[in-house]
């Protein structure tokens, strides 16, 4: 486990996307087009679950208002449900 924490942390340490990219995540964004459906070419990645979680409800809504659909704006959860931080 040292050494593969140890490789890790050489070629790269924990990275927050925030605006922002680097290799390995470009390489896996183009895997997951290439096997995926057309269409779905497009993709988000985040560091946390949170974030994660945040970004699909405003991606949503913001999907459903720019489709002139601005009415459907109500979200399903679970009582409890946790999604990180």
């Amino acid at each position: 486990l040292d050494e593969a924490i140890t490789r890790q942390l050489a070629t790269m340490n924990h990275v927050m996307f925030g605006g922002l990219t680097h290799e390995p995540a470009a390489r896996l964004a183009q895997l997951l087009v290439d096997v995926t459906p057309d269409g779905l070419e497009t993709g988000f990645f985040s560091d946390s679950g949170s974030v994660s979680v945040e970004v699909a409800v405003k991606m949503a809504l913001q999907y459903w208002r720019s489709t002139g659909r601005s009415e459907k704006s109500r979200l399903m959860t679970w009582r409890g449900g946790y999604h990180g931080d």
